[in-house]
């Protein structure tokens, strides 16, 4: 739409009153940062006014330039700022060079045309000169170009049915090869960046493909729409699951820092170490999380993990330590036990004594009652009261855990005799009346009757242990 002759009249008179502005800049007192600040403001709103009448465009700018050169030449110190603005100048018509030249490879001659007339505006009205040096290189560069998009246009007149068609099949075929796109499942995140990078790529090449005939467009714009649209609904369908995926596993994270939380508080490290196993093994298998979410959580846990570790560490290192000192205690009881000349009740004290032990080892406890039992037989008790005797000190000087530790081991002791016993009885039935003088009937029967004395004596112990 043509501009009005009062809006082209406006912007004639705005535009001359900047010229009088750059004027007074001469004659004004003021240092030389704030005439350059305001030159180039005065430089900023002349390109931002439009259009002026025709008749007056030529001599107005050719005013305006005139103006800018007395500024220049005005200023003591301007070489400096003019070389910023001869420097800012030469990078931009650089920029314009670069731009126009991807020009030359657009398909779309009406656009790459059209384009072109747009940077060459900017070249000749809104950017001043550049060193004398690359003014005359940079012009025939830009002309060159020029050259090479009039005769692209040329060719394309010529050639224009047949390019037209060319460019609508090449469009057809890319397409074809969205509509593809969109038939491929897309499981992953990875894979939907990929189909994202390919189809940003067709779609690109679809823009770069030049114009169609006429009639084909219509047809031809309602198909891409089409499928672009299908392609944006699957792709946010996707997010949108993969966002509620997200959410909902950054909350398991959270539950099960929660759960890792309440574990290693505990004051039982050793017992809870397959439940922290069992943890991180479920903390594995929480996939996909958001990168920075899931950096920060597993920090968190990891930290917690680790801290619960070094502790279990170092409750094993005191056990070790401890069981050590027991040990070594042990040996020194044992030891003073072979030099050992009192009676039944100081053998009752170093009963005590071994028995306050926190860890003892199940093969010198055995030792250690073997040698009582035999001290205790040299005092005059028979082998049978001088195991009730010692019966007696377990029950007296054992702590409750020790005591259950040992009706736990009677249990087991009990429960293999009983199924030999059941064995042993069965045993009896392949024997007949003919074989009562059997030897190995005899022996049968003689193994019988020990394995029942000696489930009898693990009976009493444990009855004398409980009471």
């Amino acid at each position: 739409m043509k501009l009005g002759q009062k809006n082209l009249d406006d912007n004639l008179i705005e535009k001359k009153l900047l010229i009088e502005k750059l004027k007074d800049l001469l004659i004004v007192d003021g240092s030389i940062n704030e005439k350059y600040n305001e030159f180039k403001k005065i430089q900023n709103s002349w390109f931002k006014i439009g259009q002026v009448p025709r008749s007056q465009n030529v001599i107005l700018w050719n005013n305006f330039q005139h103006h800018i050169k007395n500024f220049y030449d005005y200023l003591h110190l301007n070489r400096k700022f003019k070389e910023i603005d001869l420097d800012h100048n030469l990078k931009e018509k650089e920029k314009i060079i670069f731009n126009a030249k991807k020009l030359i490879n657009i398909n779309d001659q009406f656009k790459a045309l059209k384009d072109f007339e747009r940077l060459k505006k900017r070249w000749k009205f809104e950017l001043g000169p550049v060193k004398k040096e690359n003014e005359d290189n940079l012009e025939k560069e830009l002309k060159s170009i020029e050259e090479i998009l009039n005769v692209k246009r040329k060719e394309f007149e010529l050639n224009k049915d047949t390019i037209l068609i060319t460019n609508y099949n090449l469009k057809e075929s890319l397409i074809k090869q969205i509509e593809l796109l969109n038939q491929t499942e897309g499981k992953s995140i990875k894979n939907w960046q990929e189909k994202i990078k390919n189809f940003e790529s067709i779609k690109s090449e679809i823009d770069l493909a030049g114009p169609i005939p006429g009639k084909l467009k219509k047809t031809f714009w309602n198909n891409y729409k089409i499928v672009v649209r299908e392609f944006y609904s699957s792709k946010n369908i996707f997010f949108k699951n993969i966002k509620k995926i997200y959410s909902d596993n950054l909350k398991k994270q959270d539950l099960l820092i929660e759960e890792i939380k309440i574990i290693t508080s505990k004051d039982k490290f050793e017992k809870e170490r397959q439940n922290v196993i069992s943890v991180q093994k479920q903390w594995k298998l929480i996939k996909p999380v958001p990168y920075k979410a899931n950096e920060k959580n597993w920090k968190n846990f990891k930290n917690i993990c680790d801290i619960y570790f070094e502790k279990v560490s170092q409750n094993r290192n005191l056990e070790h330590t401890k069981n050590k000192e027991s040990e070594i205690k042990q040996d020194q009881l044992i030891k003073g036990l072979s030099k050992f000349d009192g009676n039944s009740i100081e053998l009752e004290n170093v009963c005590k004594e071994y028995l306050s032990i926190n860890k003892i080892n199940s093969e010198k406890e055995k030792l250690f009652f073997e040698k009582i039992k035999n001290l205790l037989i040299k005092e005059g008790f028979k082998e049978e009261e001088s195991q009730i005797k010692i019966n007696e000190m377990k029950s007296k000087f054992m702590s409750i855990d020790q005591k259950k530790s040992q009706v736990y081991k009677l249990n087991s002791n009990l429960e293999k005799l009983k199924k030999d016993l059941i064995q042993q009885e069965n045993n009896l039935l392949f024997f007949n009346d003919k074989s009562k003088e059997n030897k190995l009937l005899e022996a049968v029967h003689l193994k019988i009757k020990n394995q029942k004395s000696e489930i009898e004596k693990l009976i009493n112990q444990k009855k004398d242990l409980l009471n």
